[in-house]
């Protein structure tokens, strides 16, 4: 441990019990504030019952620090003072947004000399060698903690002295005297080491004296600003010219390889001494620094080159608020920026009526006053310590800090209130944690908290003296929040609805349960969606439809049975001998634009109709291997549709999915095998189906996952092979090149061929998706992308999503769907997957003051450069049948998408003239579906049937221009329109070439598959 002159404060007295019978003196909320707390008050560094972890509390915990990183996890550090290697410097650990911990138990080690050999376990982490290797938090003290608000990325600084005896890259940096100089571990969103920089030059560093670390955060250029304090005195007259020796604020810009932006330069625009202590924000174009000049709190505003945009700014001068200039170097103040326009400091002071005070002033990217005022002024504070403040896009402001209300028996909680974009509070001030207020058994002060903004999250960390499990020395506490957010209709979100709600072959009567509709499309152009119905003139018996819906409701749906006969007729009449209400069925179309292929699968037993379906005789051996005569098995048949009359004609028979081929043995029970999977079809046109085994034919002992890849016409490709032991349901995609299946957490990719490349377990993406078979987690992935999805719940009300990458079996990225203040619960998700790696997610909500479930929605994008996860909408409620009231209900959705549509399908119970506010007047459970726009319609880039358009080439002869295309490609149309921005595509002809007469405006020619 590293000496360090320190104030200390001795506190002697008697705790005191406090009766649950006083009448708080705080009565605001955080749901007054229109905030949704998301995790309970939780403690981060008690001491475990065992070791290892060698999760230490030295109890000298100080010095907090909190960042909430782009996909939602949160990075919380602090310093802990100990011995040897458990003596926390400076120290991170990182929890999901519903406040569960991810970081493992790492294992440290030390190359120091006095150190060698010795290890620890623990999950508080500070820096790493090059080779991926943890250090000790002993090597630098007074963490800063930031996450980049413009991209990935999230890290710590701290003044460090010995970093060089266990990074030898840093060895340089370290004088005789093992001065202090700044260096910043950067990190990925989960917390895996990218690197470390240094605030300084080496050479820099050895000039006589130390330079701590007053704050450091990411520009929007992707570049690095660390900010020090330096106290390397002689250098304020010796290299900026000032007129006396003194401390004074640096600051020096990297990359993130630590290559040198912009050098060394005084942060004041006079070399005059100044102090800091925390202190830097960053806006979409630049960044702030705020520190002491003469004791008063000062700011200058730079470009993203380092640049000063603005003179040193007197916080009191500005705001004409003497108060405002207080909170010294920043030990007890904040000063964060919004990442787009904004800047907020905050202190504690008296104001011009001598009153105690918690002040905010906000400012403007180029210095000017937004406002300057009292953050609470609905109670009397006799004492105030620690303050800090977030500020989000929407320039809302949350202010925290640690005080005693007058009258309150405690010495000092944390509280906060949050202002809106103009100052105005939002609701009134709050206790912080729910389990430390005046009433709630909190002998002992919590103090000096901090906050962080990133979107729709708010994270405090505090240090408390009140943890149950070590009540009476300091810990580090935290609880997370969300902001209040009321989900709207699709029209809310700048959308249009193409076709409405609509029911798929309304029922007589209540569906028999577990009738639940499957989405896919088929090219670009038609949208197929299964459904369950009731089987021809019985009220009893199941059978299954799909809904030919065209994706630009051109024209009418048609509705056609999912199975024809051997003779080609559509069969509705009974098909399943021993269950009537379920599972559902299955529908997966060619997803290349122009394709008009399609699968159907589901559960039925053909051997039962044999003068319907056995034309081949195919029925006849495998009926005598069935156990049970009565058995329903997953069947599958493939179909051709014709676009313009959308009239569906079979390419292949009915045919066992897993099973048809086995010539021996004995196929248990009355469910051989059941969707259960899945169907997609392959970028080659194939179509894989995975069904769950239950004949014992591959697994004596239980059932597994199997899979069998069909061709269009029907031939197997490559016959039944067992992915995985276990359950599944739904779980199966195709990407590009191959396919997915997710087994018990595990998602195993295949080519085109059946191949296994690999396998990857969810977790590494640092959330707690469900393991199971997979009702309500899902994947999804489209065949012009590498890319696999994961959606489901990942705790209480939040739903993620993350990627995977086939080609080098890796974790992508991970992102919070639901919104952080989202108020429903959340059930089954499901999702869909278009050419451009846009996402729409959905998932059976019961936000609160409805009555029952509804189906919510958001459209997400993955962006492959930076790997990130994005929003293209709010979440919103995607059918006209959403209502609070009248039995208005709809879950067990299925989405698919285009590039341009969006259609979800659901079952629930609606009002059929699209009138909720009627209440419902369906039967229970009819399946339906909406059509509605794109939030970012594009053209479809996947690869058509048949390949990419061949090139056009054109020729002008006077008034006549001639198009055409290589004679070997054939099956295109010429079409053409007179706007890109908003497009009408005509059919010019087939014939190559095509010779067209040039007239007034502009025309522009496309080929498009016919």
């Amino acid at each position: 441990m590293k000496p360090k002159l320190v104030g200390i404060t001795i506190v002697v007295g008697t705790a005191m019990c406090l009766s649950t019978a006083i009448a708080q003196l705080v009565t605001g909320t955080p749901q007054d504030n229109k905030l949704v707390p998301r995790s309970a008050t939780f403690y981060v560094n008690v001491p475990p019952d065992t070791t290892p972890p060698d999760n230490v509390n030295n109890n000298k915990t100080e010095s907090l620090g909190v960042a909430i990183s782009s996909s939602g996890n949160v990075i919380i550090g602090w310093e802990d003072d100990g011995d040897g290697l458990t003596d926390w410097e400076a120290v991170w650990t990182m929890y999901n947004p519903l406040g569960q911990p991810i970081t493992p138990n790492t294992v440290v080690t030390s190359i120091d000399p006095a150190y060698a050999g010795q290890t620890i376990t623990t999950r508080f982490l500070s820096y790493f060698r090059k080779d991926g290797s943890a250090i000790s938090g002993r090597t630098g003290w007074g963490p800063k903690i930031k996450a980049n608000l413009f991209g990935t990325g999230v890290g710590m600084g701290s003044s460090t002295w010995d970093l060089g005896k266990e990074v030898v890259e840093f060895a340089p940096w370290t004088d005789a005297n093992e001065d202090d100089y700044p260096a910043v571990q950067l990190l990925t969103d989960d917390g895996r080491p990218i690197g470390i920089v240094a605030g300084v030059s080496s050479t820099y560093a050895q000039g006589a004296g130390s330079i701590r670390i007053g704050d450091w955060d990411y520009l929007s250029n992707g570049n690095i600003v660390i900010v020090g304090e330096s106290r390397q005195e002689d250098d304020l007259v010796s290299k900026y010219g000032g007129a006396a020796k003194g401390r004074h604020v640096i600051f020096r810009i990297v990359d993130p390889a630590g290559n040198v932006v912009k050098a060394e330069t005084l942060v004041s625009a006079t070399p005059t001494p100044g102090e800091m202590w925390h202190g830097v924000g960053v806006t979409k174009n630049g960044f702030g620094v705020r520190w002491s000049a003469g004791g008063r709190a000062t700011v200058r505003l730079f470009d993203n080159n380092g640049n000063p945009i603005t003179p040193n700014i007197d916080l009191g001068t500005l705001t004409g608020k003497e108060i405002a200039a207080g909170g010294g170097r920043g030990d007890g103040a904040g000063f964060h920026g919004n990442g787009d326009n904004l800047y907020v400091a905050i202190c504690s002071g008296q104001d011009e009526q001598q009153a105690l005070r918690v002040w905010v002033t906000v400012l403007k990217a180029d210095g000017t006053l937004v406002y300057s005022k009292s953050v609470c002024d609905d109670y009397v504070l006799t004492n105030v310590g620690g303050t800090d403040a977030a500020i989000d896009a929407k320039g809302r402001v949350f202010a925290v800090w640690d005080a005693r209300i007058e009258n309150d028996m405690v010495d000092s909680l944390v509280m906060g209130r949050v202002l809106d974009a103009s100052g105005q509070p939002i609701g009134g001030t709050f206790y912080i944690s729910e389990s430390e207020s005046e009433t709630s058994f909190a002998y002992f002060k919590s103090e000096k908290p901090r906050v962080a903004a990133r979107g729709d999250q708010f994270a405090v960390v505090w240090q408390s003296n009140n943890c149950p499990d070590y009540s009476g020395a300091p810990v580090v506490a935290a609880r997370l929040f969300g902001v209040l957010y009321e989900p709207g209709t699709i029209e809310a979100e700048g959308l249009t609805r193409i076709v409405p709600d609509t029911v798929i072959d309304s029922p007589q009567y209540d569906a028999l349960g577990n009738w639940e509709p499957y989405a896919s499309v088929l090219g670009n152009s038609v949208f197929l969606i299964e459904g369950n119905t009731f089987a021809t003139n019985t009220a009893d018996k199941q059978q299954f439809v799909v809904q030919l819906q065209p994706v630009d409701g051109s024209k009418p749906a048609r509705l056609t049975y999912a199975f024809y006969t051997d003779a080609g007729a559509p069969y509705g009449d009974e098909f399943n001998l021993s269950r009537q209400n379920g599972n559902p069925g299955r529908v997966a179309g060619d997803a290349r634009p122009g394709a008009v292929n399609y699968m159907t699968g589901a559960e039925v037993s053909p051997h039962g109709y044999l003068d319907l379906f056995n034309s081949d005789g195919r029925w006849d051996l495998f009926s005598t291997l069935l156990e049970n005569s009565s058995a329903r098995y997953g069947c599958v048949q493939t179909f051709k549709l014709d676009l313009a009359t959308l009239t569906p004609t079979p390419l292949s028979k009915v045919q066992d999915s897993a099973n048809g081929r086995v010539t021996s043995g004995v196929l248990v029970g009355d469910q051989v095998t059941r969707f259960g999977g899945e169907l997609a079809c392959l970028d080659n046109g194939n179509f894989v189906s995975v069904v769950e085994d239950r004949s014992r034919v591959r697994r004596p002992d239980g059932n597994c996952g199997v899979a069998t890849i069909f061709a269009p016409d029907g031939k197997v490709v490559k016959e039944t092979f067992k992915i995985a032991d276990g359950d599944i349901w739904s779980n199966a995609c195709a990407y590009r090149g191959g396919f997915a299946v997710r087994m018990n957490g595990i998602i195993y990719f295949y080519d085109n061929d059946g191949n296994l490349k690999g396998q990857i377990d969810q977790a590494i993406c640092g959330r707690s998706f469900d393991r199971g078979r997979g009702d309500g987690t899902r994947i999804q992935g489209h065949i012009n992308s590498p890319y696999v999805f994961l959606a489901g719940t990942t705790g209480g009300k939040l739903v993620s999503i993350a990627a995977f990458d086939s080609r080098d079996l890796s974790f992508v990225a991970v992102q919070d769907v639901s919104e952080a203040g989202f108020p429903g619960t959340a059930d089954r998700v499901n999702l869909a997957v278009d050419a451009l790696n846009r996402v729409v997610v959905a998932w059976a909500s019961q936000p609160e003051g409805y009555e029952a479930y509804q189906v919510a929605a958001r459209v997400m994008a993955l962006n492959e450069n930076t790997k990130t996860i994005t929003p293209l909408t709010h979440s919103f409620f995607p059918f006209i049948n959403t209502a609070k009231t009248g039995g208005i209900r709809s879950l067990q959705m299925s989405p698919a998408i285009t590039t341009k549509q969006i259609m979800i399908a659901a079952k629930g119970e609606i009002n059929m003239q699209n009138k909720p506010e009627l209440g419902k007047d369906s039967p229970k459970e009819v399946n339906f579906y909406t059509v509605f726009t794109h939030p970012a319609p594009a053209e479809d880039p996947t690869p058509g049937v048949g390949g990419p358009a061949p090139t056009l080439s054109i020729k002008l002869t006077g008034s006549t221009v001639t198009v055409s295309w290589a004679p070997a490609a054939t099956g295109w149309v010429l079409q053409a329109t007179d706007s890109l921005s908003n497009p009408n595509w005509t059919n010019v002809g087939t014939a190559n070439p095509t010779v067209v007469t040039v007239g007034p405006g502009t025309k522009f020619y496309r080929l498009q598959r016919q």
